[in-house]
């Protein structure tokens, strides 16, 4: 019993040291914090980029790691995160009105990457940008990343290496009415379901419905209180529970386009099908060409049947009408 464990115990010591040894002979060399930079052109530290925020889209970026001299000798691993931080010293540095991107707006993908024996460049790192259309219009977000790790030793926060990644936002999807009271009519209306609820900021839940009694067409007439600028409209379905384009009916299937400088005059811009019935229950009609004007009036031509109960009738709803940049 006694020769048994000491045969056991002079195993597992073995196993120990040999295990120790192996460890020791693959461990690579430990790079130096100040060995390596962010792959960027001379003595650059950001990366600037102009971010369509019309719609919602996802835009993937990569990041690389650079020896500041040579090649690696051994296998390496960079790690790549925010440093919401140092954005204080970018608006020192370059734009004091600059804005630190929201975390909603970015994920990292892959963060800890690495840099392969023989080569100067880890791979890349790569951060996924996204929701660009909650962002404010004609900004500037700036998102700084650090090298946090090397080999997973965690990096000095006041000095280690930093870049800034910079996002410059153009128009919004819509045109902005803020300062302005917007105003709208209907050739009818149901009930409390008055033309203001096609113009309000409820596109689902609240909507314009043209009367029971009437038959199509149907119009709205929108006063923008100026001109403004745009190249097309969204129309909007409701998006309540008690309505289903399914079930309901009433969503708009033909419309006519016209715009105005003085509400006499009008400039028709043409006749289009309208296909609602999607997931967003929104349906973009592009105009032949971007147009200014400071009235819109929207005829329903067409629309699907009106469900009540066993009764159908010829109205039409609408949740919202927005104009496009």
């Amino acid at each position: 019993m006694k020769i048994n464990t000491c045969i056991i115990y002079a195993i597992v010591f073995l196993g120990i040291w040999l295990t120790a040894c192996e460890k020791d002979e693959s461990k690579p060399g430990q790079l130096a914090a100040d060995a390596v930079m962010f792959d960027l052109p001379g003595t650059q530290d950001f990366v600037a980029t102009d971010l369509d925020i019309k719609e919602p889209s996802l835009l993937s970026l990569e990041m690389k790691a650079a020896l500041r001299e040579g090649t690696a000798s051994d296998l390496h691993y960079v790690t790549f995160d925010p440093d919401t931080t140092k954005i204080d010293l970018y608006k020192e540095k370059y734009d004091p009105d600059a804005i630190l991107l929201p975390a909603l707006n970015y994920l990292f993908y892959k963060s800890t990457v690495p840099l392969h024996v023989g080569n100067s460049f880890s791979d890349p790192a790569i951060v996924n940008i996204g929701f660009q259309n909650l962002l404010r219009p004609h900004s500037t977000y700036v998102l700084p990343v650090a090298i946090t790790a090397l080999d997973g030793i965690v990096q000095d926060p006041g000095t280690r290496q930093v870049a800034y990644y910079v996002f410059k936002t153009g128009q919004p999807l819509y045109v902005d009415h803020t300062g302005f009271a917007v105003t709208a009519t209907a050739s009818s209306t149901a009930g409390a379901n008055t033309a203001a609820r096609a113009i309000d900021a409820n596109t689902g839940t609240t909507y314009w419905a043209s009367a029971t009694s009437e038959s199509l067409p149907q119009s709205l007439n929108i006063d923008y209180a100026r001109e403004v600028g745009f190249s097309g409209i969204d129309i909007f379905y409701p998006t309540s529970s008690n309505i289903n384009y399914n079930t309901t009916g009433g969503d708009p299937r033909v419309v006519k386009i016209e715009t105005s400088t003085d509400n006499t005059v009008w400039v028709d811009h043409g006749t289009f099908p309208v296909d609602i019935r999607n997931t967003a229950r929104k349906y973009t009609i592009n105009l032949p060409s971007p147009t200014t004007a400071r009235y819109l009036r929207a005829t329903i031509l067409e629309a699907a049947p009106f469900q009540s109960g066993n009764l159908t009738f010829s109205v039409v709803l609408v949740s919202g009408i927005m104009l496009r940049n």
